[in-house]
């Protein structure tokens, strides 16, 4: 087939929600057929998705991997396609649109094109010449685009990008997120995409499980009083850092991966785009939005761990709405699972998500969505730690109360975004977002009470302590000299009612320009609304305590709950960022920006035991800054330097206390310098960078007063993070990374002792891979697995007591410490998958394939295992 050169300028097109705001460079356009899936110059892009896949650059080759038209095949032609009549055409080589034009003059058939006439504009033809059907005639003239056409009428035909199923589509594009305007592979930053058919392939349905794709990430066990997601960035914690489609998603809740498109993780710093928060990076969901292609897929699942799951993804066109194409997109899931290895947990989830997009294809497009995610879980706080280490408890061991505890989140999040291409220069985009987030929970922690409240040195006396509420009775185990057998666990009762609430109004203006023949690609942003948390917290005495060995889970929940606090806090936010990169010619990119912040946050606080309700305030205004500097010694790769700063305000997470409210926000500083390269005509990209982020004037709380907090710590975590992703011969895929992170505290006024100490859930190494290959009679397997290294619970007290003298909590004195931390582990899953039809494929996925026992989510006071070995049978199919 003859190699034509394109220009795919794909500003501005929206197509299955995700938006390619800029870009795209000169590609080849030579289509192969490769396994039943055309690739257009080796650099894939899912058409109807853009759902490229990468970590570090991208994975856009892995794309192939999920696609399944037969070799050779083309779409079938409708009965109305057939039946147009032959005409004579003599059409030249040449634009694509111009030729469009001499099509419907020569064949007397209108054509509609889906695409905007800047995304038009780079497209080209080899031209069609002879007497022939037209509906033939066209397809010959679109041959090699990635675009295909169909019967709207008799005298219509449409033109756009082909169904996912059939083409891949090779465009140079960049993030969906519009304030980042380069193609991936020359943006200086480290971003990993985890997209929805290795999602699929692995049979991932929450948040927490795709981010095992992504190196230098490490998972946390829920928080006290707010449940759902935590985890750690390149070494700093990323709660408050979780975004949906580009808007901030605090809510305190575990999140569900039925209606994703992809995750994108951005490591790094990311302060200009996301504002407050985003130390060490922030993950971005994105959300699956209607397509013009009609289409009902699907999967039902069971599993060895009781897992009965389904989800239903069904879209359907509504045809042209003041010319532009409308269309519907209805997403559901229902979840009901236990948790292998482990007593009494559940997980119930339903979820619902429809959509409506209008304009599809037009300059002005938007689309209207709803999210619903309920929750209704026996949640699981995991084992004790005694002393330094987890405890000796049995893996299936649960220490809460199975008819008392519960876990009910219903969140409701609605959104109306709006893009709108002013000309081929400058694109408009607006998203509106309210969220409600409820959550209402009773959680047993379990603890044994031996370590001290604070960080002990030889020869210290040593006070038990309930780490959550001191005021609590907390059965003292001295030592490790009692038997395992008559050791106690206290069930610490963590009762929480809250509603979360978010209004917010997202602004951006992407501009492309060239002042005095310099070309710029700029970002203008502007963003605000209000945050508003409202938790009641409860306590609870009287509780009966568990024995380590043999805790009863039958026992009925006999203590007495009491109110204690009632919290209403209201944050309100704006911030104003710019970022221009500046194209030097076509070997040097530099990009500067700068962002402003204002953040003013109140609470009033009831306290139940007081009667006093006290009000504290809190205002930060502070800018971020960004510099970076790209230079691309070829089109296939780029070496770069990243420079940005972030801050943590006091309220954050929404909470402020006497002491907190008068202090300033943590400052912190990263710099990153990496390399970016793609081989093997762009079917293979491997990424690499060093970094180092350093946190001061970090907040430490007294060890003897929790009521006073000061700025007086400083942190920092360097390393180095590589990732190989592609598709090789015979069908062999392989997404692979590996995050070296060196974590200490450096300086701390409350924790000398502190001082070179690991930072909390940090480890040194972790590693993934993931390799797909086809096998014979149509068989597809995979095999990966998930290094994390050992970590430590706390940066401010990381030692605790681990010998003394004495048999009393009145007479212990420490006589040695150790560091409290949990092992590190190797964990391996596996998915054989094979068509049945064209349009039902069965899929087996064990996960834990070894049944290694380990420590998932480590947290200061308790610690929640892996799941053990289970095997999922799952049902795809699509029509």
């Amino acid at each position: 087939m003859k190699r034509t050169k394109t220009r795919f300028e794909a500003r501005g097109y929206q197509h299955q929600g995700v938006k390619s705001t800029e870009t795209v460079a000169k590609t080849t356009a030579r289509v192969e057929r490769v396994s039943g899936v055309s690739s257009v110059g080796g650099r894939t892009l899912m058409a109807g998705a853009l759902a490229f896949s990468m970590v570090g650059t991208a994975h856009d080759a892995l794309a192939m991997g999920s696609l399944s038209a037969k070799p050779g095949t083309a779409a079938a032609p409708s009965s109305l396609e057939a039946g147009l009549p032959a005409k004579t055409f003599a059409i030249p080589e040449g634009p694509l649109d111009a030729a469009i034009k001499q099509f419907e003059a020569q064949s007397g058939i209108h054509v509609k094109t889906q695409l905007t006439p800047g995304v038009m504009a780079g497209f080209t033809t080899k031209g069609v010449t002879g007497t022939l059907p037209s509906g033939e005639a066209l397809k010959l003239l679109l041959e090699g685009t990635g675009l295909q056409s169909r019967m709207e009428d008799e005298a219509t035909i449409v033109v756009g990008l082909a169904a996912q199923e059939d083409i891949t589509v090779t465009a140079k594009a960049s993030m969906p997120l519009s304030q980042f305007t380069e193609e991936l592979k020359d943006t200086p930053q480290t971003i990993a995409v985890v997209p929805q058919f290795i999602m699929q392939e692995q049979a991932v349905t929450t948040l927490r499980d795709s981010l095992r794709n992504v190196p230098g990430i490490s998972l946390a066990a829920g928080e006290g009083g707010a449940q759902g997601d935590s985890l750690t960035i390149r070494g700093f914690t990323a709660r408050n850092d979780i975004f949906l489609d580009g808007i901030r998603d605090f809510g305190s809740y575990y999140r569900d991966s039925f209606n994703y498109g992809q995750v994108e993780v951005l490591e790094g710093p990311a302060g200009i785009e996301f504002g407050r928060g985003s130390t060490g990076g922030v993950i971005n969901q994105e959300s699956k939005r209607p397509t013009d292609t009609k289409f009902v897929a699907g999967t039902v699942q069971l599993g060895t761990d009781v897992t009965r799951r389904f989800t239903l993804d069904v879209n359907k066109p509504l045809g042209e709405v003041m010319g532009g194409g409308t269309a519907f997109r209805l997403n559901l899931m229902g979840n009901l699972s236990n948790v292998a290895g482990r007593d009494v947990v559940v997980n119930r989830r339903f979820g619902v998500a429809p959509s409506l997009s209008f304009g599809m294809g037009t300059r002005t497009r938007g689309t209207l969505s709803y999210v619903h995610l309920g929750e209704n879980d026996i949640p699981d706080y995991g084992i004790p730690w005694l002393l330094n280490r987890p405890s000796a408890a049995v893996r299936s061991a649960y220490y809460g109360f199975k008819h008392s505890n519960f876990l009910n989140t219903h969140d409701d999040i609605v959104t109306f975004r709006l893009d709108h291409d002013v000309n081929e220069h400058v694109s408009l985009r607006s998203i509106t977002r309210f969220a409600n987030y409820p959550r209402n929970t009773q959680i047993t922690e379990p603890q044994i009470c031996s370590n001290g409240a604070i960080s002990p040195t030889t020869g210290k006396i040593l006070a038990p302590t309930n780490i959550l509420n001191s005021a609590q009775l907390c059965p003292y185990n001295n030592g490790v000299a009692s038997d395992p057998a008559t050791i106690l666990v206290n069930r610490n009762q963590i009762s929480v009612k809250s509603v979360e609430s978010d209004l917010w109004q997202q602004d951006e203006a992407i501009l492309h320009f060239k002042f005095l023949n310099i070309g710029h690609s700029m970002v203008f942003g502007l963003e605000g609304g209000r945050e508003m948390s409202n938790p009641i917290r409860y306590t609870s005495t009287g509780v009966t305590p568990a024995t380590l060995l043999n805790p009863n889970e039958d026992l009925p929940f006999m203590g007495t709950k009491v109110l204690n606090t009632v919290t209403h806090v209201a944050a309100d936010s704006a911030g104003f960022f710019f970022v221009d990169t500046v194209h030097l010619g076509r070997y040097i990119d530099v990009t500067g920006g700068i962002r402003y912040d204002y953040f003013y946050t109140q609470q009033r606080q009831y306290t139940a035991s007081t009667g006093l309700a006290p009000f504290y305030s809190r205002i930060d205004r502070k800018p971020s800054y960004r510099a970076a500097f790209v230079v691309k010694p070829n089109s296939h790769g780029s070496v770069y330097f990243d420079y940005g700063t972030s801050f943590n305000p006091s309220a954050e997470s929404l909470s402020l206390s006497a002491t907190t409210s008068v202090l300033p926000p943590e400052e912190n500083e990263t710099y990153e310098i990496g390399s970016k390269w793609e081989f093997l005509n762009e079917k293979l990209s491997l990424a690499g960078a060093i970094f180092r982020t350093e946190k001061d004037n970090a907040r430490e709380t007294s060890p003897a007063n929790s009521t006073i907090t000061v700025l007086a710590g400083n942190q920092v975590v360097k390393g180095a993070q590589v990732s190989v992703t592609g598709r090789l011969r015979n069908q062999f895929d392989i997404l692979a990374g590996y995050a070296y992170l060196h974590s200490e505290v450096i300086s701390s006024q409350y924790f000398p002792n502190a001082i070179g100490a690991p930072l909390a859930n940090v480890p040194k190494q972790t590693f993934n891979v993931w390799l797909n290959r086809a096998l014979a009679w149509r068989f597809t397997g995979g095999l990966g697995g998930n290094y994390v290294a050992s970590r430590s619970a706390s940066s401010t007290i990381p030692y605790v007591a681990t010998a003394w003298t004495g048999t009393t909590p009145a007479n212990a004195v420490v006589t040695a410490t150790a560091l409290k931390q949990v092992p590190g582990y190797w964990a391996f899953n596996g998915v054989v998958s094979r068509p049945i039809t064209e349009k039902i494929s069965l899929q087996v996925n064990v996960n834990n394939i070894l049944n290694r026992y380990y420590i998932d989510q480590p947290h200061p006071s308790h610690l929640v295992p892996g799941a053990g070995r289970s095997a999922l049978f799952g049902v795809n199919y699509k029509f």
